[in-house]
């Protein structure tokens, strides 16, 4: 019985520890990075995250107050995350995009949304964050992290950057 208790450990501890990624550079909203080196560790923000490998194509690192899901479909990974401000998807870093924490929103609908929010709270821009952005045929949905506010803001803009609403979710 031993030799069987001792045999399914060590099974269980080669499964956890050969959790081996490709390199991986992954930017998400909130100005969280994910880096992964081949067959090493992640890192968040620069720290490294204990990394928790559920199948061969499926994997979770927590660290930093973030939780990463990192999936592998048909040999492309995808990235999601979850922390306090909130939740979204992740999108491959550009080899030489300039730092999360200074880049400008990538769309009109965004700087639209910022601005839109920015106008109703009579918050500067530079202090608000988006955290997601969800794009769709109906148009696109941009989540706004005010400083202060208990709730996200939610914006809805077509492609162009024609504000459609912006309101706060929280009460």
């Amino acid at each position: 019985m031993k030799k069987v208790l001792i045999t399914v450990f060590a099974l269980t501890m080669a499964g956890t520890a050969s959790a081996a990624l490709p390199q991986l550079n992954y930017e998400c909203p909130g100005r969280i990075q994910m880096h992964s080196d081949e067959g090493g560790p992640v890192y968040i923000n620069g720290k490294a995250a204990k990394l928790k490998q559920f199948n061969d194509n499926y994997y979770e690192a927590k660290g930093a107050g973030v939780t990463l899901s990192i999936s592998n479909t048909g040999g492309q990974y995808d990235v999601s995350y979850t922390s306090k401000q909130g939740s979204g998807v992740c999108h491959p870093a550009a080899t030489s995009a300039v730092p999360a924490a200074s880049a400008s929103p990538a769309s009109p609908a965004e700087k639209a949304c910022l601005k839109a929010v920015s106008e109703k709270t009579n918050m500067p821009l530079a202090q608000l964050q988006v955290t997601d952005v969800m794009d769709s045929e109906a148009g696109v949905g941009v989540t706004i992290k005010v400083p202060g506010a208990d709730a996200p803001w939610s914006c809805l803009s077509d492609k162009q950057g024609h504000v459609q609403g912006a309101a706060y979710t929280g009460q």
